[in-house]
């Protein structure tokens, strides 16, 4: 029987599958932690005559999608005890959620696969990509020291630090395409959870918060970068001073997800500097006439009706023809049982990564992803979403 759950001993039966599954041993501290979090999300679990055997977590977010703000199911700790695994379990759970998502009108759904092929199954494709940068104290070195404005090295509890910290995220990294629009119990689980983390914020000669570092000190070897915003082209500089300061005590500075390339403007020599970029997050369409309706087209002088065959076989309610009208931007959508033409058609997994970024219209239908069956390519033009960004991992 599928249900949602959210007794503690419940809770605890969760953590105990997803810590047998994914073989991690938390402290009492993480344990603590995990339980807490999941009071503020969605468990959704399969329970047999053996118990709970089978489940998914489902968070709650909001995320930046250009510049409006859509709902977004976040899906993680997908675990089935091994005995059970192939009965049917995740997929009846899944089919749960999905229904759910479609009656509350959420746009989107995020997770982190362990298998890509496993969850294009149920309508999931990759949109996100993340960077590795490994920068040699040899090089790190090369950055000319800001003199001017300050970095103060803060905790978490110091008074005012949250409130800084969020409000610096909220102008910098939380605008961008596809980001995460942060709730205050996931600030708490993934920073005051985690002992690893440390905080730095950085100052102009105003005393003004211009930017924050969360990084880490990793053995005796490694300076690790999690994550900087920062307002300012100051602020990069002042930031990458604090960071190039610790090239006494580490070999290598290595940042996880910063994909601003400015930072490589601060640098004279790189060719000892080694950048890679991994597949990360996928992304499906939950409900496509809801995404639709929200979705911020390009302005142009026009109307454009433009009919779309969308296949999805999770969704039955995203699974036919949909008629697009679109004025000054804003979508009328309408699903249509008998279309006057249909001008593209496509699997739901490729049209989420058009309309979130990951490539262009122009390319999928290059390469036979989408078919292109209109005469003058109305949605061409209409659609200018940037590359999406991530700095959240569940």
């Amino acid at each position: 029987m599928i249900k949602k759950v959210t007794e503690r001993q419940d809770l605890e039966k969760i953590h105990a599958l997803a810590s047998y599954a994914f073989n991690i041993q938390h402290t009492k501290a993480q344990k603590e932690a995990y339980l807490k979090k999941n009071t503020f999300i969605d468990n959704y679990v399969d329970e047999t005559d053996l118990g709970i055997t089978s489940q998914i977590v489902c968070y709650p977010y909001q995320v930046m999608i250009k510049d409006r703000v859509m709902k977004m199911a976040g899906i993680g700790d997908v675990a089935s005890y091994p005995e059970v695994r192939g009965n049917g379990g995740i997929r009846e759970i899944f089919s749960t959620i999905f229904e759910d998502l479609h009656e509350k009108g959420v746009e989107l759904s995020y997770l982190a696969p362990f298998s890509q092929a496993f969850y294009r199954k149920f309508g999931y494709e990759t949109v996100f990509d993340f960077e590795e940068m490994r920068i040699p104290k040899e090089v790190i070195t090369q950055i000319k020291p800001e003199k001017q404005g300050y970095v103060k090295r803060v905790d978490w509890e110091d008074e005012g630090v949250k409130e800084i910290i969020k409000e610096l995220y909220a102008k910098t990294l939380g605008t961008e395409h596809g980001a995460l629009i942060r709730e205050d119990y996931w600030w708490e689980y993934t920073v005051a959870s985690n002992d690893q983390k440390k905080l730095a914020i950085c100052f102009n000669d105003d005393n003004q918060a211009v930017g924050y570092l969360i990084y880490g000190l990793i053995g005796s070897t490694e300076f690790q970068l999690y994550e900087m915003g920062y307002q300012t082209s100051f602020a990069l500089r002042k930031l990458m001073t604090f960071v190039a300061s610790h090239n006494g005590s580490f070999d290598e500075f290595v940042s996880t997800n910063i994909r601003d390339t400015m930072v490589l403007e601060l640098l004279t020599e790189m060719k000892d500097l080694t950048r890679k970029t991994y597949s990360n997050m996928m992304v499906k369409i939950v409900n496509f006439e809801q995404f639709m309706t929200n979705y911020p087209f390009e302005v142009i002088e026009e109307t454009r009706e433009i009919y779309v065959d969308v296949t999805d076989t999770s969704c039955a309610w995203n699974n036919g023809q949909f008629k697009l009208v679109i004025t000054n931007g804003m979508c009328e959508c309408t699903k249509v049982a008998q279309p006057e033409r249909i001008d593209y058609r496509g699997s739901i997994q490729r049209f989420t990564q058009v309309f979130m970024g990951h490539h262009s219209l122009e390319k999928a239908i290059w390469l036979e992803l989408i078919e292109d069956k209109s005469m003058t390519e109305p949605l061409k033009d209409l659609i200018n979403a940037p590359v999406p960004h991530l700095y959240d991992y569940f």
